[in-house]
Parts: structure tokens; sequence; C-alpha cells
């Protein structure tokens, strides 16, 4: 090899680039999956976890329920904060006697069922709900879906 061959090899491979379109879309590729991976595992390391708190949303965390009893139905949790029977909203689509049939927002129907104990929040009684009102009913869940209402009350 003379001299002149190898200044011309060495020039026509120093102007060569190391990368090339395959090579960026891997590195993003890499990227992107790496991303995704690095924000599971902090997710599963620091998100939040779910407790078992069962209908109602006020429970506290222990377990240990005292037996002191609140109006409407609630007892005081753990951490002192009342507890409240399983709360459902929606939109009254039928009264029909003592039972409402409540539309939620996901589109269920909710047969809510009541009784000479329900708390009727509104002036009036049962009879003054009209399809479309708003309402909030406060109950326990039956074994078919319905609630057992310990107080209905209108929300708009």
């Amino acid at each position: 090899m003379t001299v002149s061959t190898l200044d011309a090899e060495l020039a026509a491979s120093a102007n060569r680039r190391w990368w090339n379109r395959t090579t960026i879309v891997l590195a993003v590729a890499l990227l992107l999956v790496g991303g995704f991976m690095a924000g599971t595992a902090a997710q599963r390391a620091f998100g939040v976890q779910p407790t078992a708190t069962g209908p109602g949303g006020l429970r506290g965390q222990g377990g240990f329920t005292p037996p002191t009893a609140f109006p409407g139905g609630g007892s005081v949790g753990a951490q002192g904060r009342p507890q409240r029977a399983e709360s459902t909203t929606g939109t009254v689509k039928l009264v029909d006697g003592t039972t409402i049939y409540l539309q939620t927002e996901s589109g269920a129907v909710v047969t809510v069922r009541t009784n000479g104990d329900t708390a009727i929040q509104v002036p009036g009684d049962l009879k003054s709900f009209k399809a479309g009102d708003k309402v909030s009913v406060d109950g326990d869940a039956g074994t078919n879906g319905s609630l057992a209402a310990s107080s209905v009350t209108k929300t708009g």
C-alpha cells in the first residue's frame, strides 16, 4: 500500500457518520421503553395504594370501629372520622311508591328502597321527587344491587 492510497482510504473513512436514520429510530425507541419502565417502577413504589376502606369513603384506617353511632346510620372510624353508609348520586328516573329508580353518571340504574326510617332531606316527602331531580342516597347495598336507603337528599 502506498502513502497516497492509505491517505485516500483514511480520508474516505473520516467523512462517514456513525449514525443514520435507523440508529436515531432505535435510540428514540430505547428512550421511550426505558421511560415507560421507569414510570411503571416509580408508580409501583410511590403511587397511591388501594385501601380496604369499603364503600362510603369516610372510613378510618386500621379496621377498628368503636360502638358509637351517629344519626343517619354512621359510626366513628379508627381515626375519629364519621363512617357513612354507601353514598350514591344520580338523577331520579322514576318514583314508584317507596322505591326510587336512580340513574348514576355511569348510566347504571340503581333501585333505591325506602321505608319509614329513611330520612328525606327535601321539603315535603318522597312524593315531591320528580324525574330529573338530582339526589344523593346514603344506604347499604343489598345483594341484588339495590340500596336500602337511610337518607335521600335532593341536591339539585
